[in-house]
């Protein structure tokens, strides 16, 4: 059964083909590949000796608002307001499947990963900030998909404005793609990056040791908003910001959240298959280990 799993991220797509394992995984600018995803796709299937006509399944798990009924999603980082993912391929035979990133990412953790618990909470901090849940070992959706935007939880009431056009959301305040205004609007610091704002906390930089103590704070009240909710044995963390910086943003988590939660601290670490979650979730679908 072949098959062909696509990750469409805010900067990079992450595609991989296989037959139960995966035989190739290539990465490319989502912004060229979402121009014509079906080119792109037929382009990457040539290298690997398969054509559209053999896929089984196409697997779709997207960085933003997905309608699966019309099969589209909205890319909150890309120039494109809305991306058709199942009428390019609706001839090939293929059944298409459409998930949000980080549910495909809690089910990859789930059935490939070292992170089986039951109760299971993945969490991005990334350019944005999501979760994927599990619950007693079925995975939580909602009625669109799109369960599991936990950046737009109000972490705090200082007015600071988010990119969805909310106020105090914790993405406003933690994500990558935001934690330069966070600075400026904060303390009037500023950084033109979240990369430089990091080098300079590593560098011993007053004001970076600020900034970073007060995401810290926003983090910890993020997440213990989750543990009250959802109780889960675990909680694994991805995304870049979380899986290139851990030991800013997971050490101490558990002791920070002891304090804000109401429920006893799950146990919280890097997730296992780390930037491949995404994608080994997709896998897990086309081989039929569907928990939904």
């Amino acid at each position: 059964m072949v098959f062909s799993c696509i990750d469409i991220g805010g900067t990079n797509t992450v595609i991989g083909v296989g037959n139960d394992e995966f035989s190739i995984v290539e990465k490319t600018d989502s912004d060229t590949f979402l121009q014509d995803i079906r080119s792109s796709l037929e382009d990457i299937l040539a290298d690997t000796g398969h054509g559209l006509d053999e896929m089984k399944s196409i697997a779709f798990a997207a960085a933003g608002p997905i309608d699966r009924e019309r099969g589209t999603f909205h890319p909150p980082n890309l120039p494109v307001d809305t991306v058709q993912l199942r009428a390019p391929f609706k001839d090939t035979g293929a059944d298409i499947h459409i998930l949000n990133d980080c549910n495909s990412a809690v089910l990859g953790e789930y059935v490939y990963g070292e992170d089986s618990a039951e109760d299971l909470v993945y969490l991005t901090i990334s350019t944005g900030i999501g979760a994927g849940i599990m619950v007693d070992g079925s995975l939580v959706e909602g009625s669109k998909g799109n369960f599991g935007e936990v950046g737009h939880i109000a972490v705090d009431t200082k007015g600071h404005r988010c990119g969805c056009g909310g106020t105090d959301h914790w993405e406003a305040y933690c994500s990558g793609a935001n934690l330069p205004d966070m600075a400026e609007h904060l303390f009037g610091y500023s950084f033109s990056d979240a990369r430089e704002l990091f080098d300079a906390f590593y560098a011993g930089d007053a004001r970076a040791e600020k900034v970073v103590a007060e995401m810290q704070t926003y983090n910890a009240r993020g997440i213990a908003n989750l543990v009250n909710i959802f109780d889960p044995d675990v909680i694994a963390m991805g995304g870049g910001v979380a899986l290139n910086h851990h030991s800013i943003i997971v050490d101490g988590l558990q002791d920070r959240i002891r304090e804000e939660s109401v429920n006893g601290v799950p146990e919280i670490r890097l997730c296992s298959l780390r930037e491949k979650a995404v994608i080994h979730g997709l896998r897990s679908i086309c081989n039929g280990h569907d928990p939904r």
